[in-house]
């Protein structure tokens, strides 16, 4: 047994892949749950729009770039519709292994044996790991986009290839394509890189072929500016980030999963797991003449880069509308994991404390997870009104219980309350209802809501899948339906029913 152990230890390859091996057992025992919350139902009925239909979308209401939507139609042609769910997590899942994949591969060939093994545990180990791997959501195939940009990008600061040019201009353009955070990040990458060319003197051998590569990227991108500033007057009208998301942000830093989920008596763990691994990144800041040449240009560009992107977030919130939230900081997790890497390879006195606080923050957080994701209540919720109300009453939505109404129950009429601010999600699905303002309602109608009681009957499906985003469904009167959709259409939806 002891042979086996020190074979293990001592052999890179075997130790690393048993780590991967762990993860994709452990996360993929959490994978098969079947909730998705509403901005997780955006995503999938997103993806399963046909492309033209997906670009209407997209270029009327909801601007972020379309490289998520697209990658995840491609997973879901896999799974048979009954596991659709599965296959919404799956294509997350399956980048935090592929983000390992490319530690033990391209960054330990540019960085060495300890830096890609840490990086292969902090992927395993970190809170953000277990919510980035199952939310149907952009932030994790940006995290790892943005990632593989940086390792790229830093090969052109030594003897690059003219392939190492071209990776990197085509994984900016895809990050770029991913999330609009991507393009701070780059930005900042950029020109960091740019300065490194001009500090070593090789901007002359070198420069040309990446302000061309720079060039590409913009041109390649640029018609894609065409939505955002089309779209970014009703986006920034009705935008529901406001200035206790920027006031919160730093939550990242120490609380990587709120707020979302509502954590049990561990989340203590998960906040000490977080906030240890932020402390490691700091103390980084201040020993970079320990590390190598190399290793101290990695830490700075990734850290410099990524807090760089943060304060001009919060720059632009102040000065132009809110725009940050902890939540969207995760566009750069893997970034913020190497940097600690790199700390945690070069500093031997934290490397077992810094172990052992991840093992034990993990399985808290796991145990969080777990309950999370094996929580039934949005099925209970979608079981009890198939059963109990008839096909042909109309239940009207609130906040985002369209979005949840027309993934769950298509079956049934669900016209959304719209109110003077607040997003209209899911554009399209709202015009199918139009006709439902005007009609005369039944005696009893019923209310769907995530977030409020709206009626004076109401059964609540208390679900800790989203923290706050109960399912509530409630009774009103024909009265009291009629004055909310009518308020709807003389607040916003006046120019639908009239076009």
């Amino acid at each position: 047994m002891q042979k086996l152990i020190d074979f293990i230890y001592h052999n890179f390859m075997v130790k690393v892949i048993l780590l991967i091996v762990i993860t994709a057992i452990s996360y993929g025992f959490l994978i098969n749950n079947l909730n998705l919350w509403s901005d997780e139902i955006y995503s999938v009925l997103m993806a399963k729009d046909s492309l033209s239909d997906m670009w209407e979308l997209l270029s009327a209401e909801d601007s972020k770039p379309p490289l998520y939507y697209l990658y995840l139609k491609g997973v879901l042609t896999l799974f048979p519709q009954k596991y659709e769910i599965f296959g919404a997590h799956f294509a997350s899942y399956i980048l935090l292994l592929v983000a390992q994949i490319f530690s033990i591969t391209t960054i330990r060939k540019d960085y060495g044996d300890k830096v890609s093994f840490w990086m292969v545990v902090i992927l395993m180990l970190h809170p953000i790991s277990l919510w980035l791997a199952f939310e149907v959501r952009t932030y994790i195939l940006t995290s790892l986009l943005l990632l593989i940009c940086l390792v790229y990008g830093l090969r052109l600061t030594r003897t690059p290839k003219n392939i190492d040019f071209i990776k990197f201009g085509i994984f900016s353009i895809l990050a770029l394509y991913s999330h609009y955070y991507a393009g701070i990040f780059l930005m900042f990458l950029y020109a960091m890189i740019l300065f490194l060319l001009i500090y070593d003197k090789t901007f002359e051998k070198y420069g040309k072929q990446f302000l061309l590569t720079a060039l590409i990227v913009a041109i390649a991108f640029a018609p894609w500016l065409y939505v955002p500033l089309k779209t970014a007057s009703s986006i920034s009208k009705f935008w529901y980030v406001n200035d206790s998301f920027i006031i919160f942000s730093p939550r990242f830093f120490t609380e990587p999963l709120q707020p979302e989920i509502l954590q049990s008596i561990f989340f203590i763990a998960t906040t000490f797991c977080a906030t240890s691994f932020s402390f490691v990144c700091l103390i980084g800041c201040f020993n970079t003449s320990s590390f190598s040449h190399k290793l101290k240009r990695l830490f700075i560009v990734s850290f410099g880069a990524f807090l760089a992107s943060y304060l001009l977030l919060i720059i632009l919130s102040y000065a132009i509308r809110p725009m940050v939230t902890a939540r969207y900081l995760k566009t750069f997790s893997f970034i913020f994991y190497l940097a600690g890497a790199v700390v945690i390879a070069n500093l031997p006195c934290i490397k077992k404390a810094i172990f052992v606080t991840f093992v034990v923050g993990f399985i808290f957080t796991y145990a969080d997870m777990k309950a999370v994701f094996f929580d039934m209540e949005y099925q209970k919720a979608k079981n009890d009104i198939t059963t109990n109300i008839p096909k042909d009453k109309t239940i009207i939505a609130f906040d985002n219980a369209n979005l949840f109404c027309e993934y769950y129950l298509p079956q049934y009429k669900c016209p959304l309350v719209v109110g003077r601010f607040g997003e209209i999600l899911r554009l399209r699905t709202l015009l199918d209802n139009i006709d439902l303002y005007y009609k005369d309602m039944d005696e009893n109608v019923y209310t769907l809501s995530l977030y409020n009681n709206i009626g004076s009957e109401c059964i609540s499906y208390n679900s800790i899948y989203r923290n706050g985003a109960n399912v509530n469904l409630c009774k009103i009167s024909k009265n009291e339906a009629q004055n909310y959709l009518r308020d709807s259409v003389n607040n916003r939806l006046y120019k639908y029913l009239n076009s």
